[in-house]
């Protein structure tokens, strides 16, 4: 009886010591979400950022930073978190449970079907409102096909000269399916005031243009651009370009192309100076875009270099009598995920009436950006 009696009141005093003893902390609903990636046999725990074109973004629980894993590097891929997925003028929600070839996603909808996805085709990957219901990422799920940088310079100077700089810098690009539509613009504006000098205005320029392009294949595509822009300081009022022609992508990497573009145009030039006569003519329109990314760098893990070059010579006045020539040449350093430093060089070369301005400049700018 004492025996039974000693093991009754054991078991009690074990019971009460686990349950009153002491909170065994569970995690919350909250911290057991969460994506799972094996890399080379080793689990990782987070969440997916962003899928890019040879990389996958992600976050890991307890940790900082954003890790860029390529897609061959991936064993398997299993996510807790539901994601907003627009390829092929598709959009869905759901998980992705797994990877294959390096190039497709196994994803499973809302409805319960299930959907291998090429990730060359995916315009868009982010959370679902669901799991982050976030301002920014409501946000980013409203303007699912939509990416770009806002760009900002300033400078003041004060002293015997006082000197104010402003210079703004717009990238953005959407892209649903065939159809893609680039936005770009650059505004400067600089002062410059000595003692008790007048003002005097050093830039006070926009450059900027639109483009529509459709793509036939992945890499040919046919598009309509406008530019428009003025520069006070050399005497450009207004100057309106819109054009039409192909053009198509070489490919040498997923971050590295070059796109070489054809077709014609027409310029309209107006100028703020009386003197000179307004310039009208047609012309051949040559372009040429590209980017080349660098990983895995010391110290800055990664380095995109990209630029373009709109070329308008007149094909009725002769070449060598009108032209204009826009460049720029970009050199880009992530800093966080959405922060980045640019250091950007711009060429402008045109047939100015004026021998004072000549014929060309050129400008360096260091630029702060928010990716988006």
């Amino acid at each position: 009886m004492i025996k039974h009696l000693t093991v009754i009141l054991t078991y009690c005093f074990c019971t009460v010591l686990l349950v009153g003893g002491g909170n065994i902390e569970r995690p919350s609903k909250k911290e057991m979400m969460r994506d799972t990636i094996v890399v080379h046999g080793m689990v990782l725990h987070g969440k997916v950022v962003d899928l890019g074109p040879d990389r996958l973004s992600f976050k890991l629980n307890y940790a900082e930073g954003i890790n860029h894993i390529k897609y061959e590097d991936i064993d398997r891929i299993e996510t807790k978190y539901n994601y907003h997925i627009s390829f092929k003028r598709i959009d869905i929600e759901g998980r992705v449970v797994g990877i294959e070839e390096n190039k497709f996603l196994n994803v499973i909808d809302s409805d319960g079907h299930e959907r291998l996805i090429k990730i060359a085709d995916i315009d868009n990957f982010v959370m679902s409102v669901q799991n982050d219901d976030s301002l920014e990422n409501r946000i980013r799920n409203m303007f699912p096909y939509t990416k770009g940088t806002v760009s900002l310079g300033l400078e003041t100077e004060n002293g015997n000269s006082k000197k104010n700089k402003v210079n703004v810098r717009f990238n953005t690009r959407y892209k649903k399916a065939e159809n893609e539509i680039l936005f770009y613009l650059d505004y400067a504006y600089e002062t410059t005031q000595v003692n008790e000098n007048p003002k005097t205005l050093n830039k006070d320029e926009l450059a900027s243009f639109l483009t529509y392009r459709y793509h036939v294949t992945n890499n040919t595509f046919y598009y309509g651009t406008a530019m428009a822009e003025y520069d006070k300081p050399r005497h450009i009022d207004s100057l309106y370009i819109p054009s039409a022609g192909v053009g198509y992508r070489f490919k040498f990497g997923k971050e590295k192309w070059l796109e070489p573009t054809l077709g014609l145009g027409y310029a309209a030039i107006d100028y703020t100076d009386d003197r000179y006569k307004h310039k009208r003519f047609s012309a051949a329109a040559l372009g040429l875009f590209g980017k080349y990314s660098i990983d895995d760098i010391t110290l800055i893990k990664r380095l995109d270099i990209d630029g373009f070059a709109l070329y308008y010579p007149s094909i009725n006045h002769g070449f060598n009598e009108d032209w204009v020539l826009r460049s720029n040449l970009n050199f880009t350093i992530p800093l966080f995920d959405f922060f980045s430093v640019k250091l950007a060089f711009d060429l402008i070369n045109d047939s100015n009436p004026d021998p004072e301005v000549g014929n060309n400049k050129t400008t360096t700018k260091l630029l702060f950006g928010i990716d988006f």
